[in-house]
């Protein structure tokens, strides 16, 4: 830039992209003030015309976020007096600064929920902003407009990846369910894990009734399917060109490649497929119309949504029957989708988590294993999921994931964001884990107690089988008394109706068989079946007729009874039940006293033994979370101790400790979670034969704990996103203020006293450009040195290893199975893949194997750089940063007491100071961020780059076919590699240096970018706060400004509500259009109205309510409400 040309009064920097690495020429060209350090740019000041810009600032970063104040000056205002002149500038800025003290607080508190309640007062009040700019026909509100849209669109909520990877069985999907509170919405997978596409599950903010619950299914591309397509034919198809009789073989890779063609193409025969080429096959319509689409679903349920879901992802194999043999001829999406994504309304979800299901990198589809690795590389947090009963006997912490996994996470600096999930917790036997764990003695008092207790229930349950049948056989005596007593009873009644009535028959007693006829034999049985039946047989047998009985013979026919008689018998049979009956309801108390005793008893046993359950889960449980704690540190001290061997094994103490690993081992989060007891508890799988013993309560399954877990990990990125976004609304606050207020009305310079203002001011902004650019120059400096000292050099030295090794590693490939070579249909695969491929026997990947010894060297240096050296680096930059605005706001004020001169928007401008100094601030975290990205992107270049080698070695060996076709493959890849290795190492490093010389680069120009569009803000605000330039306004700007005006007066008593809530007498908004705000306001840009202001403000800068009430309802009193039309100076006063 020209150092004779003038600060730049609009337009904006835009943020930085990535650039070549050449050098820039930069920091001599990063600002110029002109006139400010040659005495010819001083003219003859009759002739001076102020360059003064009176438009808004363009950008939401060049007006920033910080703190509202009111004008210190109204619009027309009336000069200060020299009273006013000689107060002390500083007690004046402090004045100024007490009505924007709210916002200040907000910007500088931590609790993401007020920070969230402020940043939604923030996007009301710019969008009452924004209605007051377009409500008139004013020029140059254009650019102030387009800030407020920037600026909204930061207030977007932010998003918190978490990446849950975890072999085939681990439980993932039930657990990211049971986390959802849902029993079942995540997919399910089709048969082969091979086939998974990553799921994303994030929060739901549609208010549609009708899609509570919604998906997008995204497909490959055609592209992405036709190179599919061809490793799909090449695993297929034999040397012949036949398709292979593996295909029978499900886990193969040709019965792999079958199910995969047959699910898309049910119609293709064997013949077809072999006739076919993937052109053809994926030029068909029925394929092409659905690749690189999305498919959206919307349920109002999540058991609808999941149904349509496995419409997509389910394979249809799992249908047996006559409903198979109709569906197999329809086409089967899911080898097509690249990835899921699911919007629910979870809690766990609502501050902004996003959880990814994440199927592994090594995902035999390139599409979805791009899209896996991709989230790997953004993901906040990382959960590794295993079942607890093979978390610590594989040591999943320690070498279930991997060297190359866990070398990664170096690289990437994400080992603090790595959490440990052990699944299944209520797969527990007993006597296992009290053995294994030595509770013999804690639990020896329960089992005695429910040893105890087994016997007297097996007392009682003898006492009550006893009881039984007592109760019985007192039963069966009693039957036939009540039966005979009512028939006597029966008897009295019908001789009261003055029948003649007779005895009935005694059971007891034996009658004589009649000698001869078929009538009596009739009689006899009728007789017998009286005996043994009950009391209404004797009654339907006539004992009460007056006419004789045909059983008697005439010398046995009975007397009639008499009413005396009947009563003397009931007597006498009433006697006789008395007793038995007491008995009988003793035995029946018993029995029901013995009962309750045996249920109480087994309630105590079944308690206890849901403690000693419960004591068992819990005691793995925590010897598996210090286990894992343990083994996860272990782990990071091996590779740190195998890295510093092979860096200087000369300089090596296996004594002295690389970092606190009992840190590590501490901080390393771990749940031990039950996902189905959580669901039990929780009043779902009804279906399930699940029992529960062992958890009584939520919190035993440490669901919830996940729960909070995941959105306790979105509070870092929500609060700094917050604090920005206030940030950048406080600078615009401030800069519309200076520009209501700066219509020149109140100017007191003369024209030669503003020329030597502004070039006073032009020579403290290049001073402070010079600054500026010492430290972006350093920093830079430092930034390259730090790479040239850990990363550069290690690779030059580690480059000769991987040369030496590579051959070995080459053989390797191709050694007999016995010495860990691969079978040929392996090999096969991994070269038709590129070198990548993950079959039966696990993962492969040849081009990270030839980088191992790269890698290993290079990942405690990396680490060095990215996540010590640069933060210093970085806050020294932003110490130097502070130091330059500090002086240069120093001088400023210097030279207004020098001159006594009348700064009316002094108090604003150092709060837009205060404001960028923030600003700096947040480009240390942002910077940091960008940064991690890129060197993310840069360590993952190096195996790509190794695989551009070795691609024509992957060509030729897939082109082999026939009779010693696979010891030409290895002779093949055993040539190459000798040939290559001199030449792919050194390349590949210098791809890597590209990168990170690009990111230094990018460093440079985002640093020289964000400054010089600070200082352009800083030129502009302080020309219309010390350099007036007299304009003429029209009376409809005039009215602009100040609806303005009354609306940035009010906006800090807005921003009390998130802190504490509306105070006593403050006034309530009520609806009305943001135009009216000049219509009923307080001049608060008077010394009287801003006195006024302050008061009213000394109501809400005591904040001791807890968070809880700081959460409750801060926006119920903005609602769409015009804030301006709410008030007016009675209810302020």
């Amino acid at each position: 830039m020209d150092p004779d040309q003038p600060i730049k009064a609009e337009g904006s920097a835009p943020e930085a992209p990535s650039v070549n690495p050449k050098t820039l020429d930069n920091a001599s060209k990063l600002l110029s003030v002109p006139g400010a350090e040659s005495s010819e740019a001083f003219q003859n000041p009759a002739t001076v015309q102020s360059d003064s810009p009176s438009a808004p600032l363009p950008t939401a970063g060049q007006v920033g976020t910080e703190a509202t104040t009111f004008p210190e000056a109204a619009i027309r205002a009336e000069p200060e007096t020299m009273a006013d002149q000689q107060h002390d500038s500083h007690e004046g800025d402090q004045r100024s600064m007490k009505p924007t003290d709210n916002l200040e607080r907000l910007v500088a508190e931590n609790v993401p929920e007020v920070l969230e309640s402020a940043v939604k007062i923030g996007v009301d009040l710019l969008n009452q902003l924004n209605a007051t700019l377009v409500a008139y026909n004013v020029l140059d509100v254009e650019a102030f407009c387009k800030s407020i849209d920037q600026l909204k669109l930061q207030a977007k909520p932010f998003r918190t990846v978490v990446g849950v990877v975890g072999n085939t069985g681990a439980g993932k999907s039930s657990v990211i369910n049971a986390l959802l509170d849902e029993e079942r919405l995540l997919p399910t997978n089709c048969l082969r894990a091979c086939t998974a596409s990553p799921t994303e599950v994030s929060y739901n903010d549609s208010d549609d009734p009708t899609e509570l619950y919604r998906a997008e299914v995204e497909f490959i591309t055609a592209d992405e399917w036709l190179k599919e397509l061809e490793v799909l034919f090449s695993d297929l198809l034999d040397g012949s060109g036949k398709v292979s009789r593996d295909c029978a073989n499900a886990d193969s890779e040709a019965g792999i490649a079958y199910a995969k063609l047959k699910a898309v193409y049910p119609l293709k025969t064997r013949e077809m497929i072999a006739q076919g080429t993937p052109e053809k096959f994926a030029a068909e319509s029925s394929v092409k119309e659905v690749l690189g689409t999305v498919k959206t679903l919307k349920a109002v349920s999540a058991k609808r949504l999941y149904t349509e879901l496995q419409h997509y992802v389910d394979s249809k194999e799992k249908i047996t029957g006559h409903d198979h043999r109709k569906r197999k001829t329809s086409m089967e999406y899911w080898p097509l989708i690249k990835v899921v994504r699911i919007y629910t309304k979870a809690d766990a979800l609502s501050t902004g988590a996003v959880i990814v299901d994440l199927p592994g990198v090594q995902d035999s589809n390139a599409a979805r294993a791009a899209v896996a690795e991709n989230y790997m590389k953004s993901c906040t947090g990382l959960w590794i999921m295993a079942p607890i009963t093979r978390a610590v006997n594989d040591k999943t912490a320690k070498s279930l994931l991997g060297d190359s996994f866990k070398r990664q996470l170096k690289y990437d600096g994400t080992y603090s964001a790595v959490s440990f999930i052990c699944s299944k917790t209520d797969d527990i036997s007993i006597t296992e884990a009290v053995d294994s764990l030595g509770l013999e003695d804690e639990l020896s008092e329960l089992w005695e107690r429910a040893g105890g207790l087994e016997t007297a229930m097996k007392a009682s349950q003898s006492l009550l089988a006893e009881y039984k049948k007592r109760k019985k056989t007192l039963g069966d005596q009693l039957d036939p008394l009540k039966a005979r007593r009512d028939l006597w009873d029966e008897l009295l009644k019908e001789i009261g109706f003055g029948k003649t009535v007779y005895a009935p028959p005694d059971p007891s007693k034996k009658r004589k068989r009649p000698q001869k006829g078929f009538r009596n034999r009739k009689i006899r049985s009728d007789r017998s079946s009286h005996e043994r039946n009950s009391d209404d047989d004797y009654q339907e047998s006539g004992y009460s007729s007056s006419e004789e009985d045909p059983q008697f013979t005439e010398d046995e026919q009975p007397l009639p009874l008499t009413k005396q008689e009947i009563e003397a018998k009931l007597a006498s049979i009433t006697d006789q039940l008395k007793p038995m009956r007491e008995e009988k309801r003793t035995l029946k108390t018993q029995i029901e006293s013995v009962r309750e005793e045996i249920e109480e008893m087994e309630t105590e046993h079944q308690e206890i033994l849901t403690e000693i359950k419960a004591r068992c889960i819990q005691g793995r449980n925590d010897y598996s979370r210090g286990e894992i704690k343990q083994d996860f540190a272990m782990g990071i001290k091996e590779l740190d101790q195998e890295n510093a061997v092979e860096e200087n094994d000369t300089t090596f103490d296996p004594d002295q400790d690389l970092r606190d690993y009992e840190e590590v081992a501490r901080t390393l989060h771990v749940f031990c979670v039950s996902s189905r007891a959580y669901q039990q508890l929780r009043g779902r799988l009804q279906k399930d034969d699940f029992q529960g013993q062992g958890f009584t309560s939520l919190d035993d399954t440490e669901i919830p704990q996940l729960q909070q877990h995941a959105k306790k990990l979105t509070e870092a990125g929500r609060a700094s996103n917050c604090r920005k976004f206030l940030n950048e609304l406080t600078q615009l606050i401030n800069s519309m203020k200076l520009w209501v207020s700066s219509d020149g009305t109140q100017d007191t310079l003369t024209d030669v006293e503003k020329f030597h203002e502004e070039t006073h001011l032009r020579k403290l902004l290049n001073d402070m450009k010079k600054g500026f650019e010492t430290a972006i120059k350093e920093a830079v400096d430092l930034l390259e040195q730090s790479l040239e000292d850990n990363v550069y050099s290690v690779l030059d030295s580690s480059i000769p290893l991987a040369i030496n090794e590579a051959m070995a590693t080459a053989q390797g490939w191709g050694a007999p199975k016995a010495m860990g070579g691969m079978m040929w249909t392996t090999y096969k695969a991994t070269v038709r893949r590129e070198g990548v491929f993950t079959g039966a026997s696990g993962p492969h990947d040849f081009n990270r194997e030839l980088f191992a010894p790269i890698g290993r060297n290079l990942a405690t240096g990396w680490d060095r750089v990215f996540q010590r050296r640069l933060p210093a680096i970085l806050y020294g930059y932003v110490v130097k940063a502070k130091k330059h605005l500090d002086e240069f706001r120093d001088a400023a004020q210097d030279r207004a007491r020098e001159r006594s001169t009348k700064v009316s928007g002094m108090g604003t401008l150092i709060s837009q100071l205060v404001a960028h100094v923030r600003s700096m601030e947040q480009l240390q975290v942002t910077l940091r961020a960008t940064i991690n990205n890129l060197q993310r992107d840069a360590s993952r270049e190096f195996t790509p780059a190794i695989c551009r080698a070795m691609r024509p070695a992957y060509q030729v060996c897939q082109d082999e076919h026939g009779l010693g076709s696979f010891n030409r493959m290895k002779a093949a890849m055993a040539g190459h590699v000798e040939n290559s290795r001199l030449t792919m190492f050194r390349d590949a490093a210098d791809t890597v240096k590209t990168h990170l010389q690009a990111m230094c680069r990018t460093v440079e120009a985002r640093l020289i970018a964000e400054t010089e569009e600070m200082l352009n803000a800083i030129f502009r605000d302080y020309m219309k706060v010390l350099v007036h330039s007299h304009m003429e306004i029209s009376p409809e700007e005039l009215e602009m400004r100040a609806s303005l005006n009354n609306l940035l007066g009010l906006s800090d008593f807005m921003f009390a509500r998130a802190l504490e809530g509306p105070a006593v007498g403050e006034p309530q908004i009520t609806n009305g259009a943001a135009s009216a705000a000049s219509a009923a306001t307080v001049d608060t840009s008077s010394e009287e109205g801003q006195q006024d202001g302050i008061q009213g403000e000394a109501a809400f800068v005591k904040r001791e309510a807890s968070v809880e009430s700081q959460r409750h309802d801060p926006m119920r009193y903005v609602g769409n409400a015009s804030i301006a039309a709410m008030v007016d100076a009675e209810e302020w006063m």
